[in-house]
């Protein structure tokens, strides 16, 4: 019954977003007819200004039937479905015949498989990436000291706008990260993952000792604490070479 539903929402999603999913030529031409707003806050022209709104007033309205996430916009939200959760193949790569779920896997593949496109060079190191969004990132994670998204509640900064989001769920019940095994739900990802590794069996062994640990964290915990010694002759090799 509930992939009944789930069905019937991705089929509703896709008629209400047939102009998102529609060619870049077809759709062209039906905004070319249509009258452009003027955006007050940001100045822009923009051919929906009710669509455009939310990415100045953070609305997220948009709920996806999978998962947890919501979006500004319907077609974002359209493509994250088809993407994300039906894994619609829209791009096979010519070279090889591998299929991407969006354009901008598909010419990241290219880049990073064939060798064709654009790549983006750190002009602070020698790093290069294949899409220029971890290229973004890289420039703010290693080369920017800038922490410009402060929690209202503690004050607490951060560099990037997807961690100060994800430090928003200590403040707040919020749990939208189930266990797939069990009833427990946690505040991120990777709690979930962590979590989820007890199901598995999967233990972490100490390499000093004959302990072992259900969770990573509290194996660094253990070797921090109980061979400080060993740790500090692998540094000191490493520093050496």
């Amino acid at each position: 019954m509930r992939e009944q539903q789930q069905q019937q929402q991705d089929e509703e999603l896709a008629m209400e977003s047939d102009v998102d999913s529609a060619p870049r030529t077809e759709k062209a031409l039906r905004l070319a007819t249509k009258h452009r707003q003027l955006c007050d806050v940001c100045g822009k022209t923009v051919h929906n200004i009710n669509d455009h709104m939310p990415t100045h007033t953070k609305e997220m309205k948009h709920a996806c039937p999978h998962c947890p996430v919501r979006m500004t916009n319907h077609g974002n939200l359209y493509r994250h479905v088809q993407a994300v959760h039906l894994k619609t193949i829209i791009k096979r790569c010519e070279v090889c015949g591998k299929g991407f779920t969006s354009q901008a896997s598909y010419r990241s593949h290219l880049r990073a498989g064939h060798g064709i496109g654009e790549t983006y060079q750190c002009k602070l190191c020698p790093k290069k990436f294949n899409h220029p969004g971890n290229h973004r990132v890289h420039l703010i994670r290693c080369h920017s000291d800038e922490k410009k998204f402060k929690c209202a509640t503690c004050g607490k900064q951060f560099k990037e706008k997807r961690d100060h989001r994800n430090h928003q769920r200590v403040h707040s019940d919020e749990k939208p990260f189930a266990c797939t095994q069990c009833p427990k739900r946690f505040k991120s990802e990777y709690a979930r993952k962590t979590h989820e590794l007890t199901h598995s069996g999967t233990v972490f062994q100490c390499e000093y000792c004959d302990k072992a640990y259900r969770y990573k964290c509290l194996l660094s915990t253990h070797i921090k604490k109980e061979h400080p010694v060993e740790v500090e002759e692998i540094v000191e090799e490493v520093e050496a070479c």
